[in-house]
């Protein structure tokens, strides 16, 4: 709001509550509510602060005032009544409000509280007695995003700034307009929010659904303007401003810049499975619909969503509660007691450049006594603080049978292997969960590592992590709290050394650390849909100095369990 409006707005509530507003001024005010939410909402403290001082000037004259215990609106507004005013309430109006004191009655003994004239047109009154309006835009979900220069991470349920470059430089990014419409954005991209209908897109690739409803949203490209029509498109923009425009379903318009739908000129009308290409001069040709359709997204890729867990202020914290994920684009949400769980079968630690031969123990405080088998800290409980740390790794991805039962320990494979208790079946996205600890100050996306097969066979193969589904900058990451590192006094080989090697009496870590979390997709090691696995081996990438700390490991049930089997909780997106 403008200085003059708002001196504007003094002037006719003064006239208001003075009773000496005329038409022309209701009129005027009126046009001012109508149009601007920040006016109405200017208006409303404009009046709360008059009703309180009114009431503080009564209190002060000894004379009872009417209580209100709900903030003033359109429905609830004081009736009209009557409040003296001593010195007492106009030394205060010169001293904490000079900005008001134009409109406070300086000069009368009876003044009228009546926020809203009494010929408030019907609308109005349905308008400013509505709540505030939906955000222009809302994150919907975000999968490993990372957007350059902005002051802290996104988390679902944010709102979107107005004619803000938003710069994406990492994953992807669902958004939901107040209209309905959605729109994901892929990285790497820069667009701009410019209403609640209209999206500028500098480059990059988005894909829009406008369900019934939310016809005529549009996004804007350097060299062209498109319209839905009720429908799924998807634009890809690059750097030189040259577009690709596909239609998915329905329809949608397309206007060279400098035009648009309300020009005489029309525009061209896409139908689904058309496609059509915009130059650098604004032109638009057709082009190779040979890969058409491979740019759309319904939906953000498969991944773990999120996950819960005690909080530090709990009884006992730290403690893995539920995993959310998406598998096959439908959301997820199993309870820890149905996760699969595992037997550590082996462990030995590697060497890195520091030298760190011994592992690291992280045990909850609470469970400090350390009085079970060491192993079972990773594989027998539900803590995300306690873990073995600092597994062994290669930097090359093994391709054959690492070992693990070797009589010479020196020459067993470093890293850890698992057995599940029952097989984990592949299905659609993630089948398998990976925790680790990681302090705030080393890489942002984890550390990553290898996984294999614990036996190769054709067509398997390792596969390599490199970032984690939710990093230390998502918010979703789980700060830590009550635990202690104890190293051991040997370079463990083995989980018979593990248990029997002593360790040092721990130190409380000093430095923050969160939990993130990354899924295992039993696809992308070769595994062909509905297989069962039983055993996996797991190897840090050992690419820099920072080697992983698992602090929970667990499987997935069936996607489409048995009809004997429970079914998981699940919350289709």
């Amino acid at each position: 709001m403008n200085r003059d409006i708002n001196q504007r707005l003094i002037e006719l509530v003064h006239h208001s509550v003075q009773g000496t507003l005329t038409s022309a001024d209701h009129a005027e005010l009126e046009q001012l509510l109508l149009e601007s939410s920040a006016v109405r909402e200017q208006y409303f403290l404009l009046v709360d602060l008059e009703y309180g001082l009114a009431k503080l000037a009564e209190e002060e004259a000894g004379k009872p005032f009417p209580t209100r215990s709900t903030p003033l609106s359109a429905n609830n507004t004081p009736s009209p009544a009557s409040f003296a005013w001593p010195l007492i309430a106009l030394t205060l109006v010169g001293l904490i409000a000079i900005p008001l004191a134009g409109w406070l009655m300086q000069d009368r003994d009876v003044a009228k509280i009546n926020p809203l004239p009494e010929t408030t047109s019907p609308a109005l009154a349905s308008d400013l007695a509505a709540p505030q309006p939906s955000p222009a835009m809302q994150i919907v979900q975000l999968a490993r995003t990372r957007f350059f220069d902005e002051p802290q991470a996104f988390a679902p349920g944010d709102s979107l700034q107005l004619d803000h470059d938003y710069a994406l430089v990492e994953g992807s990014v669902q958004m939901r307009s107040s209209t309905g419409a959605e729109m994901i954005v892929q990285a790497p991209a820069v667009f701009s929010i410019q209403s609640a209908e209209q999206v500028l897109l500098k480059v990059g690739n988005c894909s829009v659904y406008a369900p019934d409803g939310a016809e005529g949203f549009r996004v804007l490209t350097p060299q062209a303007e498109v319209v839905d029509k009720g429908t799924r498109f998807s634009i890809n923009v690059k750097e030189s401003g040259e577009a690709d425009v596909e239609v998915i379903e329905g329809a949608a318009e397309v206007f060279p810049v400098g035009q648009d739908e309300k020009s005489t000129s029309a525009g061209l009308l896409l139908e689904a499975g058309q496609a059509r290409a915009i130059n650098a001069l604004g032109e638009i040709a057709s082009t190779d619909s040979a890969r058409f359709g491979e740019t759309y997204r319904a939906t953000l890729p498969d991944r773990i969503v999120s996950f819960e867990a005690t909080p530090k202020n709990a009884d006992d914290p730290n403690q893995l509660q539920s995993v959310t994920v998406q598998r096959g684009g439908k959301s997820f949400t199993y309870n820890v007691d149905q996760l699969v769980g595992f037997d550590l079968i082996h462990f030995k630690v590697g060497t890195n450049t520091n030298n760190m031969t011994t592992p690291l123990v992280s045990i909850d405080m609470k469970q400090g006594d350390d009085s079970r088998r060491r192993v079972e800290y990773l594989d027998r409980d539900r803590s995300l603080c306690t873990g073995l740390l600092n597994p062994g790794g290669n930097a090359i991805p093994l391709t054959t049978d690492p070992d693990i039962t070797s009589e010479d320990l020196d020459v067993r494979t470093p890293g850890l292997a698992i057995r599940f208790e029952q097989p984990v079946v592949n299905g659609p996205g993630p089948d398998i969960v990976f925790f680790d600890l990681q302090v705030v100050h080393h890489p942002e996306q984890g550390d990553p590592f290898h996984v294999s097969p614990l036996h190769f066979e054709t067509g398997l193969k390792t596969v390599t992590i490199a970032n984690y589904d939710i990093s230390l900058a998502d918010r979703g990451a789980h700060a830590l709290c009550n635990f202690r590192l104890y190293g051991f006094d040997r370079r463990i080989r083995s989980i018979e050394e593990l248990c029997r090697a002593n360790h040092n009496n721990g130190v409380a870590h000093a430095v923050p650390a969160k939990v993130i979390a990354t899924g295992i997709d039993l696809s992308d090691l070769g595994y062909p849909e509905g297989a069962e696995v039983h055993e996996l081996f797991i190897q840090d990438a050992m690419d820099d100095d920072n080697l992983i700390d698992p602090v929970f490991i667990g499987g997935f049930p069936p996607v489409t369990p048995p009809a004997s089997t429970q079914e998981p909780t699940s919350t289709e997106e």
